[in-house]
């Protein structure tokens, strides 16, 4: 089903999901290794990429053709796999330096098997997500359907760590959150929601947010908690954190009823931006390494609106040649 009119609320979300994931990335390669050690960094990524698959899960058209799957495949896929080999020369840089090129095809292999290792592995898991999506939807029982492949999911990667691989980690993780943008959807969630319901979702959100780590261990409500560990507690945690906090942009989100240019331009350009804004973000933070601005919340700011501008350029280059936009961007 298509919207019947632009929905400027999911435009502001989008702008907003795309701006957090530029700036934490602006934090994550200026601090080095201290960036986990970053409160904004913490926060953003406690649910930003939650967020895009949240709005993946709204807006996705539950059509039955098989050609959903090369339409979506030509938006996610093709990007993905240029992408890998573009930005293989930098990651790979040192080896290629030295003429060892035959790395590549091995390291491509990695790349599929452990897409978060130098490939855009959003687009990879979203890809994914919509396959599962493509096949379940079909059901009359597809919440069911979908809930019990997470869990069997989850329960077969203690005993199968290969359930681990090839992107599967990412969709045991980030489907039900496109479960709960096709919920919402479907069944109008935030229309007459009460005041109380909000101000319970903000204290929900604070509360899970101090509970919450990337990395490490926290205590969590009484009970250390590791990001490693696949305890039922502990994945309950990394799981429900985001949700309040998506729910309330969501509801934020309804309010907007109009939106500008460039909150329109960020929101029809969301995967270009994500595609193309590491190059930036790279270049700009080895500049700056052997600066005295590096390390500082200076360079973080600096970084982030150099890289920001540089990608709306290196978009608004390629926008005008339409094979190559297609290639690199799926549109």
């Amino acid at each position: 089903m298509e919207l019947k009119a632009r929905d400027y609320g999911i435009d502001w979300l989008k702008a907003f999901a795309i701006v957090l994931v530029v700036s934490g990335h602006a934090i994550q390669y200026s601090l080095g290794r201290d960036f986990d050690s970053n409160i904004l960094f913490r926060l953003i990524y406690s649910f930003h990429m939650p967020l895009f698959i949240f709005i993946s899960g709204y807006l996705i058209s539950p059509g039955k053709r098989i050609v959903f799957l090369w339409r979506q495949f030509k938006l996610l896929m093709i990007p993905f796999l240029i992408w890998m080999v573009l930005y293989s020369f930098y990651y790979r840089r040192f080896d290629l330096q030295i003429g060892h090129w035959y790395i590549l095809p091995g390291y491509y292999l990695e790349i599929f098997k452990s897409p978060g290792r130098g490939g855009l592995w959003f687009l990879w898991a979203l890809y994914m997500i919509d396959v599962i999506y493509f096949f379940l939807r079909q059901s009359r029982y597809f919440y069911v359907l979908s809930v019990v492949l997470v869990v069997l999911l989850y329960v077969g990667s203690s005993f199968y760590p290969a359930l681990n691989s090839y992107g599967l980690r990412f969709v045991m993780f980030f489907y039900p959150y496109f479960l709960l943008g096709c919920f919402i959807r479907q069944y109008q969630f935030g229309c007459g929601i009460k005041s109380w319901c909000v101000a319970a979702l903000i204290g929900l959100s604070v509360l899970l947010e101090m509970a919450w780590t990337r990395v490490g261990t926290v205590n969590a409500f009484g009970m250390p908690i590791s990001h490693e560990a696949d305890s039922l507690y502990a994945i309950a945690i990394r799981i429900l954190t985001p949700v309040p906090l998506l729910l309330l942009l969501f509801l934020l989100s309804r309010r907007f009823k109009q939106s500008n240019a460039v909150v329109q331009w960020l929101s029809v350009n969301t995967l270009s931006v994500y595609a193309s804004h590491f190059a930036w973000i790279y270049l700009l933070t080895d500049s700056l390494a052997a600066t005295s601005l590096a390390r500082s919340n200076v360079e973080i700011v600096l970084v982030f609106v150099i890289a920001s501008l540089a990608t709306w350029g290196t978009i608004a280059g390629i926008n005008q040649a339409s094979v190559v936009r297609k290639l690199l961007f799926g549109r």
